[in-house]
């Protein structure tokens, strides 16, 4: 099964956008979505077109619920999640930290849709200038009954009101039991006060070593 989303919506805050250890604010919607292109000859795994589409939602000041659909594995799965994220703590603190807990499922072209659980915990901390965060998962299916980890560790500065960049180490096991690592800068500009544009790239460290550009959106309403 091919599975092709490709979007390009988003928007991006003085903290990171995807708000991992940062709380969404109440009644706060934020819709995000992208994917790579221009890909490096024989690109497949770890790097691939990877549409991706995001979102969350500040229920209350302390939950936010969210999903998150993509894909992986050269397209031939896809998957889909809802989750919600708690803040553990102080909201106002330097250091901040969350739990998720996400429900959902996966489809192949291989086996039977099956049900997905996956846990989270994240780090974040403000700098002066912008922020450090580290996102770590773990998903388990119904049928292939193998934790499978994630990790992703960034580093985001604001240069000016109107310019952001992050680097993003990617990090995980993928369906196929293949430990993967990826690296990827962007530059993040400033469009609109609520909607932003990111233009970065994306290099396999492991696998192919393909690389590729990427493109996204981000908006918050």
């Amino acid at each position: 099964m091919k599975i092709a989303l490709f979007a390009c919506l988003l928007s991006l805050l003085c903290s990171p956008a995807l708000a991992g250890a940062w709380a969404r604010e109440k009644g706060e919607l934020f819709i995000a979505a992208g994917g790579n292109f221009l890909l490096s000859e024989g690109a497949q795994l770890p790097v691939h077109y990877d549409p991706t589409l995001y979102a969350e939602w500040g229920f209350t000041d302390r939950i936010t619920l969210g999903l998150d659909l993509h894909t992986a594995d050269r397209g031939q799965i896809g998957t889909a999640f809802a989750f919600a994220t708690i803040p553990i703590g102080d909201l106002t603190a330097r250091n901040r930290w969350s739990v998720s807990l996400a429900y959902g499922l996966r489809a192949t072209d291989r086996q039977p849709t099956e049900t997905l659980l996956r846990g989270g915990f994240s780090w974040g901390r403000g700098l002066e200038t912008g922020w450090l965060a580290v996102d770590a998962s773990a998903t388990i299916g119904t049928i292939d009954t193998t934790w499978r980890p994630k990790m992703d560790a960034t580093w985001g500065r604001n240069w000016t009101d109107s310019w952001t960049t992050t680097l993003q180490l990617q990090t995980g096991q993928g369906w196929t039991n293949d430990f993967y690592a990826k690296i990827s800068p962007t530059v993040i500009w400033n469009w609109k006060p609520n909607a932003k544009i990111a233009l970065g790239a994306v290099q396999g460290l492991t696998g192919d070593r393909g690389a590729a550009l990427k493109l996204e959106t981000w908006l918050t309403f």
